[in-house]
């Protein structure tokens, strides 16, 4: 069970300015004071979590809470459903913050800490109406103009929403996450997302590994490309509990969607640290662009993070998915090289992609950024500089015609074997690319089945993947091999495939490049 005065002192103790919005002994006094009224420890985090909405507000705005009117308290319930996930607009919420505040803003008055305890008392004579109605707000939850135009101060909105106990929430989401993806329907999904960060298909069990559990499934939710759709699973998961909340969680149903929405928006990022600023906020440079940013780390007073090298998932808003920071010390040589590396690796990248950036090449090859993040770290591993070179210039790719009878056998075939979609993506590319330099004829249903075979034989040979045992579905199907290699000798002489060719690499063929 949380301790709602845990709650108030781990507030305080992070930040002492919150006495400048609500004296500390004021908010502990005020809630012994509730749970002498009978209030249960449930019923006190919910008394709390009314209190923090008002700090909240104030803590954002110019309004101190002993000179705000009724009118304050209306535009102080507009603010907050706009910018704290938990708040609802809604008759009962309002009625419940509102009702705390009268409480609070009495127990103030006797304090002497305030003279005026009525504002909450006038704000709810106002807004809650008949058949539990509220009052004044348009149907989007904003105030109708002839209300606002007198107005001379205007709080601005968060640049993103404020959570309420993001660690609960978090937990909460995590479990609903992972029981919707350890599906059967996602078995191959997750093996397949297993093989690229450990290098194994083997997923491990959260009671044996939680540490490895916990990093597998960070990177599964945020780094992990489906293969139907190249979307996120974090992505698909929002989509998908915002139209089929869980029942069980109807009072947080709100914020949990709310918290998803800025899941779905996390990112990962490499940055080493340049200088701190405040608390526990440093002035951060991302390892690719050079840009600064500001980030919330949890870092203590004493690491000296002159040559740390950190990995980790960031919101919007700068702070960190998780209060564990992955980092490792590279040497400025050492990081130099592997700077040009990545350099490279981008170029090789924009050869398919040519307006790819750098946040489109981390976002598509996590697995292979993180892994070489965490090798640079190892005290006796040696960067290499990068050697490969290819003789592609001036790619421009032909537009796949889905209507051939050999791109639809290629995409059964990519989805029967689990295939990524991007495997999927560059065997249709591979076999354009060779039809349109040489249009060959497909008059049977066999033919059109060899020149996939073929094609699919080329790109595992060029990206060095495994997807299929060739010669062994060649016997089942009782197909002619000989034909299949004199097809893929002409595809292969056609293309001038190389190694590792730029023009059709998948994220298994990075790895394989680097670390070959």
């Amino acid at each position: 069970m949380t301790n709602t005065y845990d709650i108030i002192n781990d507030l305080y103790n992070d930040d002492e300015g919150w006495n400048a919005v609500l004296n500390r002994k004021y908010a502990e006094q005020f809630l012994r004071t509730e749970a002498f009224r009978g209030a249960t420890d449930d019923e006190l985090l919910e008394i709390w979590g009314q209190v923090m909405y008002l700090l909240i507000y104030c803590g954002n705005t110019f309004y101190r809470i002993g000179d705000m009117t009724g009118k304050d308290f209306v535009y102080c319930i507009s603010w907050c459903q706009r910018n704290v996930a938990d708040f609802e607009l809604d008759y009962d919420s309002v009625d419940k913050f509102l009702s705390v505040m009268e409480r609070l803003l009495s127990f103030l008055k006797q304090k002497k800490a305030i003279t005026n305890d009525s504002a909450a008392t006038k704000c709810k004579s106002k807004l809650l109406g008949e058949g539990k109605t509220v009052n004044l707000f348009n149907a989007d939850g904003s105030l109708p103009d002839e209300y606002e135009k007198f107005r001379i101060n205007r709080e601005p909105d968060l640049e993103t929403k404020v959570f309420m106990q993001m660690g609960q929430k978090l937990s909460i989401l995590s479990g609903l996450f992972r029981n919707y993806f350890n599906g059967t329907e996602f078995e191959f999904e997750r093996r397949r997302a297993a093989l690229l960060y450990f290098g194994t298909d083997y997923v491990p069990d959260e009671k044996e590994k939680p540490d490895l559990s916990a990093s597998f499934w960070e990177y599964f939710a945020f780094d992990f490309r489906l293969g139907e759709t190249n979307r996120r699973p974090i992505e698909v998961f929002y989509d998908y509990y915002k139209s089929n909340p869980d029942p069980k969680y109807e009072k947080t149903n709100h914020a949990l969607i709310g918290l998803l929405e800025a899941l779905s928006k996390v990112r990962l990022m490499v940055f080493s640290i340049e200088t701190k600023d405040v608390d526990r906020w440093y002035q951060c440079r991302d390892f690719f662009s050079g840009s600064i940013s500001e980030l919330n780390l949890p870092l203590d007073e004493t690491v000296d993070f002159t040559n740390l090298l950190c990995v980790a998932h960031v919101f919007e808003d700068g702070n960190l998915l998780t209060d564990y920071l992955r980092s490792v010390c590279v040497k400025p040589v050492a990081r130099r090289v592997l700077h040009k590396n990545f350099v490279r690796l981008l170029d090789w990248y924009r050869v398919s992609q040519p307006e790819a950036g750098w946040e489109d090449f981390c976002d598509n090859n996590a697995a292979l950024v993180i892994h070489m993040i965490s090798y640079a770290g190892k005290p006796e591993s040696v960067i290499e500089p990068f050697r490969w070179s290819t003789n592609v210039k001036d790619y421009k790719p032909v537009p796949v015609d889905m209507k051939q009878d050999v791109c639809l056998f290629i995409l059964r075939m990519g989805r029967s074997l689990h295939m990524s979609w991007r495997d999927r993506k560059n065997l249709l590319q591979m076999w354009s690319d060779f039809y349109a330099l040489a249009p060959v004829s497909c008059f049977d249903h066999q033919e059109f089945i060899l020149w996939a075979l073929a094609t699919l034989e080329n790109y595992m040979i060029v990206t060095d993947t495994f997807l299929l045992d060739i010669a062994s579905f060649v016997k089942k199907m009782k197909l002619t091999g000989w034909r299949i290699r004199e097809k893929a000798n002409m595809i292969h002489t056609v293309l001038r495939l190389e190694p590792y060719d730029p023009r059709y690499n998948s994220e298994t063929a990075f790895i394989s490049m680097v670390f070959s």
